[in-house]
């Protein structure tokens, strides 16, 4: 890139300076010759760097030859008596310019030659621009100074160049040094879980089968824990050493701890790979002698054999994963990865895995459905629902597949604030409110309310707007600390509302205990009211039931006009179901108009 630049910079200096000459007129046929000549040079240099063709040989003998270029041109304006006196800084210094960024050995090599120039041209045009007279040993000496301190200049370049020479491979020896220490596992001198999967990487397009096999240690904690760490540290570098020593290992590393991973060279075909495998396990699982006695290693390996073409990276390294932990479970020493076995157990465990990365990665989204008056059809409300997008499985996973394992790690309150500042972004709630689902688990977080208020405060969106919808299994969990923040709540604005309502057994004893503004009656009265006259009278009395204790009701589950209608006519407040809309990325606009019956 600098080498363009200078070349483009040289030809712009080159046109302007042939300009220049021509407008004084003393564009002699050695001008139009030299400044040409110069303009193909630099042309050439900077269509070398363009191309990425040969461009460091090729700058620094276009370097050379515009240096030769330019004593030829002075030497035949010497000849032609067209010196001058300003012509002695310009042979010092313009040459220097041509060859600072050279290398040394160039260098070297151009000082006595700048020398001889320098000495020559002073020596037979110094005394034309002179009015003084000369003797010839003061012209001689003169020559000799001058050219000296030209020929010194450039010596000075060659040791600065010397020097930045050094340092740049210092620096290389540095970075190289710094890379290989950050793609080493200090330990075992193995390759770390970085450098191993950015090798992986490189590799998966150039092969059209691979195996990954990755390898745990058996009981190495209460080795740790008997022996001591020095010992279990000497473990894992034998067990490294003998990991090397099997043939057809390709690459190798500890991914951390006692895990490590192995890939097999393209040799091991899948119909060899189970003797490999056997191998292997037969080479790490030999006892280590040590000063207190023979230490005994147990190792459960998994692999996983795929097609690159029919496989992601990711899925064979989670099927490698998988089948480890199942010849671990089982303590059958090894296992192939089945789909049959452990699909399922890969379902749970990728999932695990992937979630975090994927609400870091904004493949969480939020998506809301409409809750529309019952009479006006008009929409009131929407509720946010949680989709993940981009997930890189086969299916995106439902919230039915993810949300109890992020119950399970503690990500609900991630999950709600990510998707609760996408909504805000996006919808606007001057006239509709937005009902979250909020876990009892969620609701008793210490600072689950000051985060909910300051992503509406972010927002400039008032409690007012938020519906917070809970379920009756805040009957089991921290009743007292569960009601008391609900109260909370509703003192700063939010409504709350009882999601699923009937379907539980706790839920008309609660009526009396939590500070409810909604009840929404579950769908499953709706899809049964239609058969069972039974069902129709608990849904009429579940609206009722709402009207004398002062609740909104909505009722969900709305999958046909018809059922619309029959709805308001018992007299609900307002409904939500597929009829009136599927819940949506709220990327797209949400329906805002009065929707028509």
């Amino acid at each position: 890139m600098h080498a363009y630049w200078v070349g483009i910079l040289g030809l712009c200096f080159a046109a302007f300076l042939y300009m220049l000459y021509h407008a004084s007129g003393k564009d002699t046929w050695l001008v139009r010759v030299v400044i040409p000549a110069y303009a193909v040079l630099l042309g050439g240099i900077t269509l070398s760097a363009q191309r990425n063709f040969h461009v460091r040989s090729i700058f620094f003998n276009g370097c050379i030859a515009m240096f030769a270029l330019f004593w030829v041109r002075n030497f035949g304006d010497g000849m032609m008596g067209n010196t001058r006196a300003f012509d002695l800084p310009v042979i010092l210094i313009v040459p220097l310019l041509f060859i600072m960024a050279l290398d040394i050995k160039r260098l070297l090599m151009l000082a006595p030659a700048q020398f001889v120039c320098v000495f020559f041209y002073t020596w037979f045009f110094a005394s034309q621009n002179f009015n003084a007279a000369w003797t010839p040993s003061e012209l001689l000496a003169f020559s000799l100074v001058v050219a000296s301190l030209s020929g010194f200049s450039i010596c000075l370049f060659a040791a600065v160049a010397f020097s930045r020479q050094r340092a740049d491979q210092n620096l290389f020896a540095l970075v190289t040094e710094t890379e290989k220490l950050a793609a080493t596992d200090v330990l075992t001198g193995l390759m770390n879980r970085r450098a191993f999967m950015e090798k992986l990487r490189a590799l998966w397009p150039t092969r059209s089968e691979i195996c990954i096999v990755f390898i745990d240690l058996n009981h190495f904690k209460p080795l740790n824990d008997q022996y001591g760490h020095a010992v279990g540290d000497e473990v894992l570098c034998k067990v490294a050493q003998r990991i090397g020593d099997v043939p057809h290992v390709e690459l190798s590393a500890r991914l951390g701890g006692d895990e490590f991973a192995v890939l097999f060279d393209a040799e091991a075909c899948e119909e060899t790979m189970a003797t490999h495998i056997e191998t292997l396990h037969a080479q790490i699982t030999q006892d280590m002698r040590w000063e207190s006695g023979v230490i005994p290693i147990g190792a459960s390996i998994g692999y996983a054999h795929g097609q690159t073409v029919e496989q992601s990276l990711s899925g064979l390294l989670r099927a490698a994963d998988t089948a480890m932990r199942r010849a671990k479970s089982a303590n059958t020493h090894w296992a192939k990865f089945n789909p049959l076995v452990d699909n399922d157990a890969i379902a749970s465990s990728t999932l695990e895995m992937e979630l975090k990365s994927a609400i870091k990665n904004g493949q969480i989204r939020a998506a809301v459905q409409p809750i529309a008056n019952a009479h006006s059809l008009d929409v009131v409300a929407y509720e946010l629902l949680t989709r993940w997008t981009n997930s890189g499985f086969e299916r995106d996973p439902s919230p039915k597949d993810f949300i109890p394992i992020a119950e399970k790690l503690g990500l609900l309150n991630e999950i709600l604030w990510v998707t609760l500042d996408e909504a805000l972004t996006k919808l606007n709630l001057t006239d509709q409110k937005l009902a979250i689902n909020v876990s009892p688990a969620q609701l008793v977080a210490s600072d689950f309310l000051e985060s909910l208020l300051r992503i509406l405060e972010r927002h400039d969106v008032r409690p007012h707007a938020i519906t917070i919808e809970i379920t009756e299994e805040v009957a089991f969990r921290n009743v007292d600390r569960n009601v008391a923040i609900l109260r909370q709540a509703r003192e700063l604005g939010f409504a709350i509302a009882l999601d699923d309502f009937g379907t539980g057994y706790s839920s008309l004893s609660m009526l009396d205990t939590l500070p409810l503004d909604k009840l929404k009656i579950d769908q499953s009265f709706v899809q049964k009211s239609d058969k069972s006259t039974q069902s129709k009278s608990i849904l009429l009395a579940a609206i009722r039931l709402a009207k004398q204790l002062g609740l909104e009701s909505c009722v969900e589950g709305i999958e046909t006009e018809q059922a619309a209608r029959r709805i308001a006519l018992l007299g609900a407040d307002t409904i939500q179901g597929y009829w009136l809309g599927k819940p949506r990325l709220v990327q797209d606009e949400p329906p805002s108009l009065k929707m028509v019956s």
